[in-house]
């Protein structure tokens, strides 16, 4: 967790800008009766980790101190979870949070000029990089494989439905160790180099492809979703994690600023999490921060770019 926080620029980079300079942070996951809870202070005090079933503390770390199971242990650069699921076997709930923490991931920026300009490097990945550097290979791979040629049907179809007028497949060209792609068009003997494909498409097809590299009951993020997306294709590509998720039991988070995703929540609100100054815990599911039956009147999307709910608040004028 240290060389995570560590990754985000320390401490001090993950605390919003009132919170005290020794101020705590506190990163809990509950699933059932397990929980995984880390709480990470200034440097000089350092980090704690904690272990519960229940009510009762399986384990705990600080430092150079790793209690688990009654016993002291020699910490190393794993986890309290991973000891613990590496020394005895772990309840049901415990297991499927281990499980769901391994399989996370969470895309925030993709290398799209590196596509354009180098293709990917061919390998045998069945899931896409956070930057979706090796995504043509991946592509390759999935179409080539029984067992994950749904996933490329997936990717393939919905790309099919958000871009009607300008993609039809993919043909895949190999030199050396490179794989690129030409997108084929719906208009006969068409075609163009993944170089002059839109911004829009090469983004939907990363985003496709990230959802498609979920586990069955796994849990993938994207942030901010909507860039260079038409609302015809956000409506679309909100349609297809749905039908996937539902297929795969998984979860999709998305991060947004945009009403037009939002507009795709109406009819389940409780699935909308804000950030709100002002409330005891953040995020919080949007029925708990306004009267349902008032959402229910109303676009989410109007509401928020009236600035109903999740705006920042202004400052008061001396």
């Amino acid at each position: 967790m240290a060389r995570a926080v560590n990754q985000r620029g320390g401490i001090g980079s993950i605390k919003h800008f009132e919170a005290t300079p020794d101020g705590a942070v506190d990163f809990s996951l509950q699933l059932g009766n397990s929980t995984w809870r880390i709480v990470t202070t200034s440097d000089e005090i350092g980090e704690f980790e904690f272990l519960n079933e229940g009510d009762l503390q399986l384990g705990a770390r600080q430092d150079d101190y790793l209690e688990l199971g009654g016993k002291e242990l020699p910490p190393d650069e794993r986890s309290l979870l991973r000891v613990a699921s590496d020394t005895f076997q772990l309840s049901a709930d415990a297991t499927i949070l281990r499980n769901l923490l391994q399989s996370y991931r969470c895309y925030v920026e993709y290398h799209l000029a590196h596509l354009r300009e180098s293709g990917s490097t061919t390998t045998s990945d069945k899931t896409l990089d956070l930057h979706g550097r090796n995504v043509f290979s991946l592509l390759r791979n999935w179409r080539d494989a029984r067992a994950d040629r749904i996933r490329y049907d997936f990717v393939m179809d919905n790309l099919r439905k958000l871009f009607p007028d300008v993609f039809a497949d993919l043909d895949y060209e190999t030199a050396g160790t490179t794989v690129t792609v030409r997108v084929l068009t719906p208009k006969l003997d068409k075609s163009y180099p993944i170089t002059f494909a839109p911004n829009g498409l090469l983004v939907a097809l990363l985003h496709l492809c990230a959802v498609a590299s979920v586990p069955n009951e796994g849990v993938v993020a994207i942030d901010e979703v909507e860039n260079s997306l038409h609302p015809f294709a956000i409506k679309h590509l909100i349609e297809a994690f749905r039908t996937w998720s539902a297929k795969t039991n998984s979860t999709v988070l998305l991060a947004t600023h945009s009403p037009v995703v939002l507009d795709q929540f109406r009819e389940c609100p409780e699935q909308v999490f804000v950030m709100e100054k002002g409330q005891r815990t953040n995020p919080m599911p949007l029925p708990k921060v306004r009267d349902p039956e008032y959402l229910s009147h109303f676009s989410l999307g109007d509401l928020y770019a009236h600035l109903e709910f999740g705006s920042p608040v202004e400052p008061q004028q001396s």
